[in-house]
């Protein structure tokens, strides 16, 4: 539905360059990246509101690069609403309808959308008066009144309270399930991401840093940048790699590789998970925080750290020991970090973030200073390139 052809857009002394990207007839796609990513210049490209120095936008078949806004059928809806203070909402939301229907059929529509969105008791009021989350959903009826192909949504749950945005979350799945209309929105939010798309782009500096299924992204980042953004606390430098080893994992035996670490740590990680043509001293070890199991030393009797035949070969595991140093206790979990010796005599120790249930933090006595031992699967390694900026 959406094909962008060597894009390069130039907003005062930002740069926006998509080589290439497509999106599918009725796809949601999520447009993940930091602040300052290039985000919004991007939806306003595709919206018409900005024009490209250079490349092609397509709408299917149609190049709409010269199109005039109006001419395009998108629907645009900002994080600020962008409302019309002096419109009721009922105008706000038939605002577009005004050239393309009669007023009975701008009222049918109306009256529809403010159902589906539940704020049809809110039509003759003023937007001055409403909360964000109603404002929101008028901004967004308004986007929709106008049956638009493509619907771009820019950070529009950002300035809502958490309850607010998980409900609209709801809403814009549900409206995207029996519209079916193709979706681009970007955020900072991975939960939102997660919750929401069908696909996920990372935005870094204007440029796109990776674009796959949100699951593979988030466990398989493609730089040190998509890597944090996703909130992989763990990301370690790598000194070497080391082919050879032996990987069982579900009954099967693969090819592994020995990962040292800047530090002199050794953790085993399956072959497919190590790039080979490509020096190590560009290379960092990414380990989702929730994939590593805590358990304290005196309840885990026979645990050996290391990548040994014991731990890592047939268990399909790597254990690492240490003393845990901080315990942060949040909504659903608690971040524990534990700081790991090195093997070689006064390198620095390695710095591991666990995730934890927060019934498990008391049930275990996890408190800091507490001797643990960190359990690493082997598949739960990922082997990332630096990023470009990276120093």
């Amino acid at each position: 539905m959406i094909r962008l052809e060597a894009l390069r857009v130039r907003a005062g002394d930002f740069s926006l360059a998509i080589d290439d990207l497509s999106i599918a007839p009725g796809e949601y796609v999520m447009v993940l990246g930091p602040t300052a990513s290039g985000k919004t210049v991007l939806l306003e490209t595709i919206a018409g509101l900005r024009r490209p120095q250079a490349g092609r936008v397509w709408f299917g078949d149609r190049e709409v690069t010269s199109e005039a806004p109006e001419g395009r059928g998108t629907g645009l809806v900002y994080q600020d609403y962008a409302l019309f203070p002096h419109l009721t909402v009922a105008e706000n939301i038939s605002f577009g309808l005004t050239w393309r229907r009669s007023q009975r059929n701008q009222d049918s529509r109306v009256s529809e959308l403010a159902a589906m969105l539940g704020i049809g008791g809110l039509l003759k009021r003023y937007p001055e008066g409403l909360s964000g989350g109603e404002r929101q959903r008028v901004a967004l009826a308004r986007a929709l009144a106008i049956e638009p192909e493509v619907l771009l949504l820019d950070e529009p749950l950002s300035a809502l309270d958490g309850p607010t945005r998980t409900d609209l979350q709801r809403q814009l799945a549900q409206i995207h399930r029996d519209l079916g209309a193709t979706v681009m929105h970007v955020t900072h939010d991975l939960d939102e991401a997660l919750a929401l798309g069908d696909r996920m782009a990372v935005l870094m500096d204007g440029r796109l840093s990776q674009v796959g299924v949100p699951e593979y992204v988030t466990r398989h980042p493609a730089d040190t940048d998509v890597a944090r953004l996703v909130g992989l606390a763990n990301v370690f430098a790598v000194a070497s790699l080391t082919p050879g080893g032996r990987v069982s994992v579900g009954g099967s035996s693969n090819g592994g590789v020995l990962v040292r670490l800047a530090n002199g740590t050794e953790l085993l990680v399956e072959e497919s998970a190590a790039p080979a043509a490509r020096p190590a001293a560009s290379l960092y070890a990414a380990i989702p925080a929730e994939e590593i199991e805590l358990t304290p030393l005196e309840t885990a009797s026979g645990l050996t750290a290391g990548a040994s035949s014991e731990s890592g070969d047939r268990a399909g595991v790597n254990v690492i020991n240490g003393v845990t140093t901080s315990v942060r206790v949040q909504s659903v979990h608690a971040v524990i970090e534990v700081e790991a010796r090195s093997p070689v005599s006064g390198a620095a120790p390695l710095t591991v973030v666990v995730h934890v249930l927060r019934p498990e933090v008391e049930k275990m006595g996890i408190r800091p200073g507490l001797q643990v031992g960190l359990r690493i699967p082997v598949a739960a390694v990922h082997i990332c390139r630096a990023a470009s900026r990276a120093v």
